[in-house]
């Protein structure tokens, strides 16, 4: 199963969220949140299986670094996976930057 991509925009609320958002030498990153479509920087085989079923799970969300402060491993994103069939989940960090 494939999700549409739905891009995220985030929102934040307060100065110190604002404040948080964005890098200084990378545009890029902090940009890339998204539900479905095709997670940045990963072939389909490299999906994870589920560990229940251990069929090929489906992209579901894929959570960016938000800024300098609260970097993921050097501009890292959080790829999540679902089963649909057991409700498992999976998640792994991607370096997606080159």
């Amino acid at each position: 199963m494939k999700i549409p991509e739905i891009k995220l925009i985030p929102q934040p609320e307060t100065d110190e969220a604002k404040k948080a958002l964005g890098y200084e030498w990378n545009k890029e990153a902090g940009t890339r949140h998204k539900l479905g479509g095709e997670p940045d920087g990963l072939s389909e085989e490299m999906y994870p299986k589920c560990v229940s079923c251990n069929s090929k799970m489906t992209f579901y969300a894929q959570i960016d670094s938000i800024g300098d402060k609260y970097d993921l491993a050097d501009c890292m994103v959080i790829h999540q996976f679902v089963c649909f069939d057991c409700f498992e989940v999976s998640c792994q960090l991607t370096q997606t930057i080159v």
